[in-house]
């Protein structure tokens, strides 16, 4: 599932398929991380998986949206980030959260790495329509 929350963020439809979208210099691109018709390799960044990128016409327009992800741990409403070796950060407001293994965060805060496919988590992912940033906004900021 932590995949899942690595696709938060901006997103954009074309041809029924969801990407993720990106500023980049005075434009906006699609971006995945499979060769894919109609999208042009990326330049190589060290240390980051291999991209492939389409650029945005000014004038396109295509239906966007935010992910977002939410959850529920063992009745504790937390907020989510993806962490790594299979795990999910969540970070709660809830004071019941010490008796539940958080730990301290900031205040009144805790964090606890949770397994993603932990039983006792559920993740709801909310995707929330948002106008195309490069149509809006004069630089294009959503």
């Amino acid at each position: 599932m932590t995949g899942a929350l690595e696709k938060r963020g901006l997103h954009a439809r074309w041809k029924g398929v969801d990407y993720r979208l990106e500023r980049k210099g005075s434009g906006w691109v699609l971006q995945t991380d499979r060769a894919t018709a109609g999208f042009e390799k990326a330049a190589f960044t060290k240390h980051a998986p291999e991209r492939f990128e389409r650029k945005i016409d000014p004038t396109e327009k295509l239906e966007c949206f935010r992910i977002s992800h939410a959850g529920v741990y063992r009745r504790i409403a937390v907020e989510l980030s993806p962490s790594n070796q299979g795990r999910v950060m969540a970070v709660t407001k809830d004071p019941r959260a010490p008796e539940n293994g958080f730990d301290s965060f900031e205040r009144d805060a805790w964090v606890k790495l949770i397994p993603a496919d932990d039983r006792d988590l559920r993740i709801t992912e909310t995707r929330t329509p948002v106008p195309a940033p490069w149509l809006t906004a004069p630089g294009g900021r959503p």
